[in-house]
């Protein structure tokens, strides 16, 4: 019995050592010397000065906290820190052989992010790259694991044979009164811009399959948008499951001023910006959808940059902007994450591409899809004309009335019309024209016969003295071939001679005028449409096209008409070759 006795005093000494020293490494060692240990070894691992304020380790909660931690740079400003860092483990679940986190947290996180005028950002200098030595990297053993495809090591860790990964649960994971910085030195003046306010809140997370993790997050942008986010997902599980929705609420765009002035040469006199972006992933389909709301955005002054890009950036901005001075943007992506050659942002950057390549090359294509017009969009900023003709079809009626209606809710948007011409097929239909009217009135006037017309209008037009050479030609025995002869006569008579520019250029005129016309009387208003100088062209599917112009309403470089409502219309007289 006294020597049980023994057995459980000395059991209970020893437990009492051992908590005692517990207690004495909790409660005294690591306070006092965890602080110097870690920011000393950080330093020298970091490269940066490294301060800690104070390390605490609660023995019964299981609690640890790291307060004031700082790193430094060369002019001991402040890279990255934060006021509390902590983590909570569950005792019970230890003992349950479970590991489950209840909290990890950060609280007065901040970040200063800069890029240097060279290009380089200062968080790279945290992690400094050691590449290994050439001759080193060729001696390394290439092993099997090494040789195998990402996804075959991936499949292999998830497959039927892998060891499953331990179940480890995070209640919480927060992190709350933080700041990021961002300062590009890259661009003149300098770009800063803040993150202030974040709160960002996890939980669920898991390393089960199936668990499902909730994640939200809000930060106010300069203090001049409001951005938040809440993600559904779950992480773990093959393919990714994942519902997203971010949001970022008037955010004032003046901001961006170095940004906008280094690519367009202007700079941000005002606006402000909303943005919704909502992805959805399942079954290894994305479905996206970007929704931007622009209220009042205007350029301001010139600014001198030399990598400001050649690109009508005012005729964008007035295709974009609604009566209400308003941008309203839907850009739908979709994709196939199951495809090898799948990759988001190439993805992203192809749908932008797109719609801006649209609407800078061919604005009256994007005019159309805002009109709802399903097919022929790209034809509705040309006008077709029959060769020879100035009269308005139903269809290119009916299309003017479409841009009109749009045009209405774009006023910023101005309409110029060129008259054009084709030197070879209008200039046939014209003289067919001139030959049909002339052919009428000499046979109405003289009642002889069609063959004393026809050599008639050829003794006007080229002599008596080629006329007996072309009938000499036709001569036959017992006569002449009259059918014939009539139709080279009519062949030559519209054929032959150079056509008249200046003629066709008032026949161009016709065009432009009967176009303008139109819009006027479809309600549009007169200070926003003028004509330009008539154009040479070519009939296509045989039509000649006109080609409408748009330009930026008030622009000074824009041209006034051309042709006054009272212009008159070509007469035979300046249908005859010169």
């Amino acid at each position: 019995m006294k020597i049980v006795k023994k057995i459980l005093w000395a059991a209970v000494k020893i437990i009492a050592g051992i908590f005692a020293f517990y207690l004495f490494l909790s409660l005294c060692l690591i306070p006092l010397l965890t602080p110097w240990i870690l920011g000393s070894q950080a330093s020298k691992i970091l490269k940066h000065p490294v301060q800690v304020r104070r390390v605490f380790f609660n023995p019964f909660l299981l609690r640890l906290n790291i307060n004031g931690l700082k790193i430094l740079d060369a002019d001991k400003q402040v890279i990255l820190g934060f006021d509390r860092c902590w983590g909570d483990v569950s005792f019970t679940s230890l003992l349950k052989k479970a590991y489950r986190v209840e909290s990890l947290g950060l609280r007065g996180l901040v970040v200063n992010v800069v890029l240097s005028d060279k290009g380089e950002i200062n968080l790279l200098g945290l992690v400094p790259a050691e590449p290994l030595n050439p001759a080193q990297a060729d001696k390394q053993p290439v092993t099997a694991a090494a040789q195998q495809p990402a996804d075959a090591g991936t499949a292999s860790s998830t497959g039927a044979g892998a060891q499953p990964l331990p179940l480890v649960t995070v209640d919480l994971i927060s992190i709350s009164r933080s700041t990021i910085r961002f300062t590009d030195r890259s661009v003149n003046p300098n770009f800063t811009t803040a993150l202030s306010g974040i709160e960002l809140r996890v939980k669920g997370l898991s390393t089960a399959p199936e668990a499902e993790a909730q994640v939200s997050f809000q930060a106010q942008l300069d203090d001049k948008g409001l951005i938040t986010t809440e993600v559904l997902m779950k992480p773990l599980a093959l393919p990714l499951t994942l519902e997203c929705v971010f949001k970022l609420n008037d955010y004032a765009l003046g901001v961006l001023t170095p940004y906008v002035g280094k690519y367009t040469g202007h700079t941000v006199k005002e606006g402000k910006l909303n943005l919704s972006m909502d992805y959805r992933i399942a079954d290894n389909q994305l479905k996206a959808g970007h929704k931007v709301f622009v209220q009042s955005f205007n350029f301001g002054d010139r600014v001198e940059s030399k990598d400001a890009l050649k690109l009508p950036f005012g005729l964008a901005l007035a295709l974009l902007e609604d009566s209400r001075d308003n941008i309203n943007l839907s850009l739908p992506v979709t994709g196939d994450m199951s495809k090898p050659d799948f990759h988001y942002f190439r993805l992203i950057g192809q749908v932008l591409r797109t719609f801006f390549f649209k609407l800078v090359t061919k604005p009256f294509s994007f005019l159309g899809s805002i009109a709802g017009v399903e097919s022929g969009s790209e034809e509705l900023g040309y006008i077709r004309f029959a060769p020879g003709r100035t009269e308005l079809s139903d269809s290119e009626k009916e299309k003017l009335r479409t841009i009109v209606k749009v045009l209405a809710e774009r006023p910023r948007l101005s309409l110029q019309v060129r008259g054009v011409y084709d030197p070879v097929a209008d200039w046939k239909v014209i003289k067919e024209d001139v030959f049909n009217r002339d052919f009428a009135a000499l046979k109405e006037e003289s009642r002889r016969p069609e063959s004393w017309v026809y050599q008639t209008l050829y003794q006007r037009r080229f002599g008596i003295t080629d006329l007996w050479k072309l009938t000499r030609s036709f001569r036959a025995k017992g006569g002449y071939d009259e059918e014939n002869l009539n139709a080279e006569i009519k062949r030559r008579l519209i054929e032959e001679g150079t056509a008249d520019t200046a003629a066709l250029k008032a026949f161009a005129d016709e065009r432009a005028k009967a176009v303008y016309d139109f819009i006027i009387d479809a309600g549009f208003d007169a200070q926003r449409v003028s004509t330009g100088e008539p154009q040479e062209s070519q009939a296509s599917a045989g039509f000649v096209p006109l080609e409408l112009v748009l330009t930026v309403y008030g622009d000074s470089s824009a041209e006034g008409p051309l042709f006054s409502p009272e212009a008159k219309g070509i007469s035979s007289d300046q249908a005859q070759p010169q």
